[in-house]
């Protein structure tokens, strides 16, 4: 690969493995319970992320390193249990062979946290907070009804991912309300998060689905206000005002919030649980009419940040042709840690490819696309062999959308390096993704392809690397158009013309003659 030459990048060497099966490359996030990894699933070659609770710190203390094996258990079960995609997936639950750690395997998501998402932005957009606000009340009632209450819903238990949809996450500290698992706060422990803990779970109190609508108020407030409920200096006068103090109204901080939607905050900022919403649905009804119908003019989102109306805007949409994570500066597991070089991506990519793991090896490429492209520039052959590689692994791994993106930026790439011959490449490529992809009947790709190989056969002949590699494509294609003479007479011609071209070990020609013993069956 010649865009390898040495210079800063970004880590991805292996720090551990686990169960054999997952190995951890990075740190997303820590929380009370743990840390938060990145993870990749060798067997079904995908990301994940993986919960690490480590209970050896806690050695000296049985009750304590009993109780975290007992939440990471419950954890892991009161999770699966919420089907709905606003949660995280849960894929496996593993305990050491030293019964030291314990982890929780669970969906990757990219995307960026509200906490973040707030911090960064300020103020949201009406349509945007009321768009998170909606999102999470469904995830809310999904949980409610099992029931579970999640007890320490905030910002950063929060993620909106690159299509916009709401992902809520942690349910570490859920109580599971039907009494099929038992109690495991101990006396006098306060489990939340004070700028968004409920009066009820300040005092010590059983708490039901009501307190997580109280923490749902607090997120409103902030989201559309660019400021807490609450500001204090610690933790102890930020309980004593959510005892007893009355929030500021939000159109006194913002004058456009619509009244309704103010009003719908202060009702879930009540101190008593009997004043607030009965339920999450029932916020979701007041929050519906704020929201964008199907089919509604799109209007940005913060540059940067993902679009929460979207999922409104556009119910239960068809994939995007070209989908993007999210911005490569806060994407989950595209960190960090300054200690690499490209040669070092390069080396690993190769590694991963001779193993079989196309998908993890065209993520390691991913993450140092922005390095290249400042390196090099946005338009060298470097930052165009570099795209080759992550489409290549992509296309090996059966994303094909995504090598279709990748394959289109290299088409772009090399017309300005002026490389004729890499720009058939890159078109064969994207025409092949496309018809697996069902964007081109196999007719039309067909069509696409011998338009491509006159195109090449007037620049240079029928027997050139591109000439062959179209060829080989086409060859693929024609049985599924259904002209079975047609295919078998191509074919014939193709592979004869190799015989003479290629010696018999050439994977190309090896590859024709395996296509013509299969049209043959």
């Amino acid at each position: 690969m010649r865009w390898t030459v040495s210079g800063v990048g970004w880590e991805v060497g292996v720090r551990e493995v686990i169960d054999g099966r997952y190995e951890i490359s990075g740190a997303l996030g820590a929380g009370g319970m743990g840390e938060v990894l990145l993870g990749y699933d060798v067997v079904l070659d995908r990301a994940v992320a993986v919960k690490r609770i480590a209970v050896g710190q806690f050695a000296s203390r049985t009750d304590l390193a009993e109780e975290f094996v007992a939440r990471f258990r419950r954890e892991a079960r009161v999770t699966a249990r919420i089907r709905h995609h606003g949660v995280p997936q849960v894929f496996d639950a593993v305990l050491d062979k030293g019964a030291e750690s314990v982890y929780l395997v669970m969906e990757h998501i990219d995307g960026v946290t509200l906490r973040d998402f707030v911090h960064g932005v300020g103020m949201l957009p009406i349509e945007c907070g009321v768009a998170i606000a909606a999102q999470i009340a469904t995830v809310l009632s999904h949980a409610h009804v099992l029931p579970v209450v999640h007890r320490d819903l905030k910002p950063a238990n929060v993620l909106v991912a690159g299509d916009g949809t709401v992902k809520v996450i942690d349910f570490g500290i859920a109580a599971l309300l039907d009494g099929s698992t038992s109690r495991i706060t101990r006396t006098g422990s306060v489990l939340g998060t004070a700028a968004y803990m409920s009066p009820e779970l300040v005092n010590g109190q059983d708490v039901g689905p009501r307190a997580d609508l109280y923490a749902l108020g607090c997120i409103m407030h902030e989201m559309l206000s660019g400021r807490g409920v609450f500001e204090t200096r610690s933790e102890f006068d930020t309980h004593n005002r959510h005892l007893s103090e009355a929030p500021t109204p939000l159109r006194a901080l913002r004058r456009e919030v619509p009244a309704q939607i103010e009003q719908l905050v202060l009702d879930l900022l009540a101190k008593d649980p009997a004043d607030r919403p009965a339920t999450a649905r029932d916020v979701y009804d007041h929050l519906l009419p704020f929201l964008p119908g199907p089919g509604t003019p799109e209007s940005p989102a913060p540059a940067g940040y993902p679009d929460p109306t979207r999922i409104f805007r556009r119910p239960n949409p068809p994939a995007d042709t070209a989908p993007e994570p999210v911005a490569r500066r806060s994407a989950p597991g595209k960190p960090a840690t300054a200690t690499g070089g490209l040669v070092d991506i390069a080396a690993r990519y190769r590694e991963l490819c001779e193993l079989g793991r196309f998908a993890q090896a065209a993520e390691a490429l991913v993450t140092v696309v922005d390095e290249a492209e400042q390196r090099y520039g946005s338009h060298s052959p470097q930052l165009g062999e570099l795209h080759r590689d992550i489409a290549t692994a992509f296309t090996r791994s059966g994303e094909h959308r995504r090598a279709l993106n990748e394959w289109e930026r290299v088409e772009t790439i090399e017309r300005q390096v002026g490389a004729t011959s890499r720009v058939w490449q890159a078109r064969i490529a994207a025409v092949e993704c496309r018809a697996i992809l069902g964007d081109l009947t196999a007719a039309a790709a067909v069509d696409e392809l011998y338009r491509l190989f006159g195109e090449i056969r007037a620049a240079e002949n029928e027997f050139g690397d591109a000439a062959v590699a179209v060829r080989v494509a086409i060859a693929e294609l024609l049985p599924a158009v259904g002209d079975q003479s047609r295919a078998q007479r191509f074919l014939t011609q193709l592979r004869d013309d190799l015989e003479v071209l290629r010696p018999p070990e050439d994977p190309v020609r090896r590859r024709v003659e395996q296509l013509a013993v299969e049209l043959r069956r």
